[in-house]
């Protein structure tokens, strides 16, 4: 397993937009518990591991354990992942006080803070549970002060009564605090969630989230931030590693309840539920086509926007991308991606129009 990914599935309070699997106000016995299965897991899978180049800690909130709980996690994760480079984590800045920042970066040389936005009734919006401690601008400062060289912020956008003013002005303060990293998401009404119950989609919605998501595009990019996948902006050479190997068809390992693995052939997620994983609940297998699975692996790829090599797709899936002739000619007289026999590259369009490119190839699968 070339890259693992340790979910976290614990948060203060859940927020009304979030579907990620996460268990609210946790206790610390549940904590340890939790903690127990992820160093057996670790111990256990620690041969698969051994050249694992990549280690991303998302959530939930993992910088919400406490100091000892993270510690004993690093430990365990150095020893299974020793070859690993990018050591990723998520963070609320609430969370991030100078000791909780010490500890994070004692291991973590990549921090992700879940800004969302500066706009207090923005974030209310959605149901972003604020709380006492830090905000962003002193968590980076903490971070900061403990050597920290390469800090990502995440922001939401499109956010009810947000205009693309207030998005611009969200994007200058998240420059201010001069990350290595952006991500900005649209925010989604996703089913099941107290948000996509309460709201109503309007006609222009689309409209305004593909003008915010233009603005980033300019406002980053011209900041030495430019898009180097639909939500992601990066100076040169901190894009993340994790994400763009998963993107790319790389093997994964994901410990936890809720995460997910990929072999190079089958995935499969751990069930999300944080007693039944506790008692050893089976993973649930997505065992497709490999037919499938080569249009998922080449479709996820034309997310960013280098796109795929014709030798890195042969070395991810075993094979060239022929079976997809007729769709890729399609898509690219469509304007949404340029073809040459050594490369596929999504144009400005394809990667706003994502969605059109993934129905394409899945459909010719």
């Amino acid at each position: 397993m070339r890259n693992l990914y340790v979910h976290v599935p614990f948060c203060a309070g859940k927020c009304d937009y979030c579907a990620f699997y996460s268990e609210p106000a946790p206790d610390i016995h549940s904590i340890r518990l939790w903690l127990d299965r992820i160093l057996r897991e670790l111990e256990e899978n620690a041969p698969r591991l051994a050249r694992a180049e990549t280690v991303y800690f998302g959530g939930g909130t993992p910088s919400l354990l406490p100091d000892d709980v993270l510690l004993r996690l690093f430990d365990a994760v150095r020893s299974a992942a020793p070859a690993a480079r990018e050591i990723s984590i998520e963070a609320n800045p609430f969370t991030v006080t100078p000791e909780k920042a010490a500890v994070l970066t004692s291991f973590a040389n990549r921090v992700s803070l879940g800004v969302q936005s500066f706009h207090a009734s923005l974030r209310e919006a959605v149901g972003r549970r604020s709380h006492d401690g830090p905000g962003p601008v002193e968590a980076v400062r903490n971070l900061r002060a403990s050597g920290l060289r390469n800090l990502g912020l995440d922001l939401m956008y499109a956010l009810p009564g947000e205009t693309p003013d207030l998005w611009k002005r969200d994007l200058e303060l998240a420059l201010k605090l001069e990350p290595e990293h952006i991500s900005a998401y649209s925010v989604t009404p996703e089913p099941g969630t107290p948000f996509a119950a309460r709201v109503e989609s309007r006609p222009d919605d689309d409209e305004l989230s593909q003008a915010m998501w233009e603005l980033a595009g300019e406002v980053l990019g011209s900041a030495g931030l430019p898009r180097y996948e639909i939500s992601n902006y990066a100076r040169p050479g901190f894009e993340s590693r994790h994400n763009s190997n998963v993107w790319h068809g790389q093997t994964y390992l994901g410990l936890g309840p809720a995460a997910c693995s990929f072999d190079g052939v089958d995935r499969w997620t751990r069930i999300p539920d944080l007693a039944r994983w506790l008692d050893g609940a089976e993973p649930e297998y997505d065992r497709i086509p490999r037919k499938a699975r080569l249009g998922e692996m080449l479709m996820m790829g034309l997310r960013t926007v280098r796109g795929w090599t014709r030798a890195e797709f042969e070395a991810a899936a075993g094979c060239f991308w022929d079976d997809f002739d007729a769709p890729l000619r399609d898509l690219a007289s469509r304007g949404l991606l340029t073809l040459s026999p050594d490369a596929i590259v999504p144009t400005q369009r394809g990667l706003a129009f994502w969605n059109d490119v993934a129905e394409s190839l899945v459909f010719s699968s």
